[in-house]
């Protein structure tokens, strides 16, 4: 009778064990699963793209763009002053390099979407109706916009998109607009290109580009004043300080007085191991004789690295800086991803 127990007793520790194992083999065979099924698709996915790609190398087809991407390109640019119209240009070419293009014109649609949202990242209530977001080409009534890669036209084309509050909308700094675009190929192949655009709010009132290219000797730093008033610096007359002048009343005061008063003063920072300000201009010179600029010492010689100047309101000033490695290319914002010129204003 014990013998019979004991090996009853054996059968069923034989038994919890084995359902032990066959719960530890299930949970390894999960396991493999979450890791394995992933990357097959990532592989599988790499390896389509790949061979794809060939594919249309070899009928000599071509779809790029210099902002969109098939895996999604991402931009952020910090320098929107929440006032002025922002533009965005989406190039598109149908061009592996300057020798090899395609043969034939690419047609191709695109649509786009425009959202605005909070610092915090919620979206506002009927943020679409915030803003006038519109594009250089028609759109058709199916929500597209169609154009064509011409080979007359180098195997290029474009077009732009423009965001710009409605009247009356105010944002507040950090606000951000979130662009998404997509443009597919119709003819002869198709093709899908995408990109996500997050432009935010720097400082109200003051936008900024710098425009460069390749092997350009020079940069130019683009600043727009969108402010439609002065501010007091110094009290004069029945003006106090900090107090506020419209354009109009501005334009009617003297010299003396209009240098007591400021619409948005720019201050400017780079290396000199990168840019070189162009020190023959009137700003510059102004901007010296009224000790806003700093210098730093380089190979014995001295270097402008900072620069405060004034911007009347409602003006747009260049600024000029010479390269150090003119290959570089220092287009900004939709070039890197950081300016090489620090720009800020009060």
């Amino acid at each position: 009778m014990r013998q019979r127990n004991k090996t009853r007793i054996r059968r069923k520790n034989m038994g919890i064990k084995k359902l032990i194992l066959l719960f530890i083999l299930i949970f390894i065979i999960i396991q493999l699963i979450r890791f394995i099924v992933p990357a097959s698709i990532t592989l599988s996915r790499y390896v389509y793209k790949v061979v794809r790609s060939a594919f249309l190398e070899s009928k000599a087809f071509y779809f790029n763009s210099d902002k969109l991407s098939e895996d999604t390109a991402h931009f952020e640019a910090n320098n929107w002053s929440g006032v002025d119209e922002y533009e965005i240009t989406i190039n598109l070419n149908s061009r592996k390099n300057n020798l090899e293009f395609a043969t034939t014109d690419i047609d191709y649609k695109a649509k786009y979407t425009c959202r605005v949202y909070h610092a915090d990242g919620t979206e506002y209530a009927n943020s679409t109706n915030l803003i006038d977001c519109t594009v250089s080409k028609n759109v058709e009534t199916d929500g597209y916009m169609y154009g064509t890669i011409l080979q007359s036209a180098n195997n290029k084309d474009y077009f732009n998109i423009t965001v710009k509050p409605k009247i009356n909308v105010t944002l507040d700094d950090d606000d951000y607009v979130f662009v998404t675009v997509e443009a597919e190929s119709i003819s002869p192949y198709k093709q899908t290109l995408r990109g996500e655009f997050k432009i935010i709010i720097g400082n109200m009132g003051m936008s900024y580009k710098i425009q460069d290219s390749n092997y350009s000797p020079y940069l130019e730093v683009i600043v727009t004043n969108t402010l439609n008033y002065y501010t007091v610096d110094t009290a004069f007359g029945a003006y106090a300080k900090d107090s506020t002048l419209t354009i109009y009343e501005y334009n009617g005061l003297s010299a003396d007085d209009k240098a007591k008063c400021h619409s948005m003063r720019i201050t400017m920072s780079f290396n000199p191991n990168d840019v070189v300000m162009d020190t023959t201009t009137g700003m510059y010179l102004i901007a010296a004789d009224n000790h806003q600029t700093t210098d730093t010492q380089k190979n014995s010689y001295t270097y402008i690295n900072s620069i405060t100047f004034d911007i009347d309101a409602e003006e747009s000033k260049v600024v000029k800086f010479y390269k150090t490695d003119a290959s570089q290319n220092y287009t900004y914002p939709f070039g890197t991803s950081t300016s090489i010129v620090a720009v800020s204003c009060t």
